[in-house]
């Protein structure tokens, strides 16, 4: 308990002094290092903090924690995995509800990765981190979405390398837009659902930006699904009419 005190204040000290003009940064420069070895302690919560605190200096002052980067994602993406073990049921009246206490810290290292994108690009192995996105694309409802925005800046930013991956990304896009809520469910449960399709959807959109992303057969394949499915096709079509007015909205702006 005494550490994990002890990591929330420091914690909280980084990302102050993240947030501070440059003469500070050779304090924080000198401590960093040395903080984000708690993302190695056995306490779940003190290596969330740890990462709050890595994400803050990742934002705003990325020269600090760059060349670290060569260990700290060892850490990063281990803390991407669902952990079985720390899955549980709780009994609540007569139904019983699942608790992940495990989902905290991976949303926390997802918006670690989506900070990463902007920042730090240029130090990512852009292959190993497409196979965290992947794995996020399958999780809870809340990784989910951040994974599709990842998704979307990784269309623009690295479409090359996201282009060899669009196989392995496209199935778990489709398996959310054709999955079906329960016939009992409450309201929430379908607009949860509804706002996982339409999110799903744009980043579909962002990858179909790339050339010759529509010519492989599995993105091909959904595309006719969408088509056939009046539900996603009037959701795509609202998508995309979107998306092309942004883009028209900037054009005019830069030009201006």
């Amino acid at each position: 308990m005494l550490l994990l005190v002890d990591v929330r204040y420091h914690g909280n000290c980084i990302i102050v002094l993240s947030l501070q003009p440059q003469p500070m940064d050779a304090l924080l420069r000198s401590c960093i290092g040395d903080f984000l070895q708690t993302l190695e302690d056995e306490d779940l919560n003190v290596r969330r903090v740890a990462l709050v605190a890595f994400n803050s200096a990742a934002h705003n002052k990325p020269s600090l924690i760059r060349d670290l980067l060569d260990s700290v994602l060892v850490q990063l993406y281990n803390e991407t995995k669902v952990r079985p073990e720390l899955i549980r049921e709780v009994e609540m009246g007569p139904f019983k509800h699942t608790v992940d206490d495990g989902l905290d810290i991976r949303k926390a290292a997802f918006e670690c990765m989506y900070t990463l994108l902007d920042t730090c690009l240029d130090r990512l192995d852009l292959f190993e981190f497409l196979n965290h996105v992947e794995d996020g694309l399958k999780d809870h409802y809340d990784i989910k979405m951040l994974t599709y925005l990842m998704l979307v800046r990784l269309a623009t930013l690295c479409p090359s390398a996201t282009l060899q991956r669009v196989e392995r990304l496209v199935e778990p896009l489709k398996n959310t837009c054709l999955a079906k809520v329960k016939a009992n469910s409450v309201k929430q449960e379908y607009e949860k659902q509804d706002e996982l399709k339409r999110s799903a959807l744009r980043a579909i959109a962002a990858l179909l930006v790339i050339p010759d992303a529509d010519k492989n057969p599995l993105m091909s394949d959904f595309l006719s699904q969408i088509r056939s499915n009046p539900e996603l096709s009037t959701m795509f079509d609202s998508i995309q009419k979107d998306a092309v007015a942004v883009a028209s909205e900037s054009s005019l702006m830069d030009l201006s």
